[in-house]
């Protein structure tokens, strides 16, 4: 029996919301216990004595989002001690650095590589804003990896300032 004591929480588990989970108490142990959400159920009737359908909802929407969230979480982990993701500290320079020079100095001509850094540059807004349309076509058409950033550096090059005339006294 489903009492105010011995309930702790309760949700929906399919998507229809035709079950319900509750977590009741029984004495030291949870237990699990599945019923029909059902107005003719006995047990659903004495679930509606405790909670509200609406609170219901709501139970069932956190526990979903704090699933989720948990698998989030669950999957990243797994991602970066796989190595297939690096977390924050691990993007040093000591490891940033030759990442970067592998990936420029390996397969010059790999045209998947060399989409993808396009794609990169323009994201950059110096390059993505630029009026240079010369440039930025020449960007575009560019073959290897040398040329791909040649043009992107000739795109943001900041001009250096004129040396202001030292005056002799």
């Amino acid at each position: 029996m489903i009492t105010k004591e011995s309930y702790i929480t309760a949700n929906f588990i399919d998507n229809e919301r035709k079950n319900i989970e509750i977590l009741l108490k029984d004495g030291d142990i949870t237990r699990p216990h599945i019923i029909e959400a059902d107005e003719n159920n006995s047990d659903y009737k004495d679930l509606l004595k405790i909670v509200t359908v609406d609170e219901l909802h709501e139970q069932t929407h956190n526990a979903k989002r704090a699933e989720s969230e948990a698998f989030k979480e669950f999957a990243i982990q797994i991602a970066k001690d796989s190595g297939l993701v690096q977390g924050e500290v691990a993007l040093e320079k000591t490891k940033t650095y030759p990442a970067l020079v592998d990936a420029v100095f390996n397969n010059i001509e790999n045209e998947d590589d060399m989409f993808a850094l396009k794609l990169a540059l323009f994201e950059v807004k110096e390059i993505r804003d630029s009026k240079n349309t010369v440039a930025k076509t020449k960007l575009r058409k560019s073959t290897t990896k040398f040329d791909i950033l040649r043009c992107a550096f000739d795109i943001i090059e900041v001009k250096p300032k004129a040396k202001k005339a030292q005056v002799k006294k």
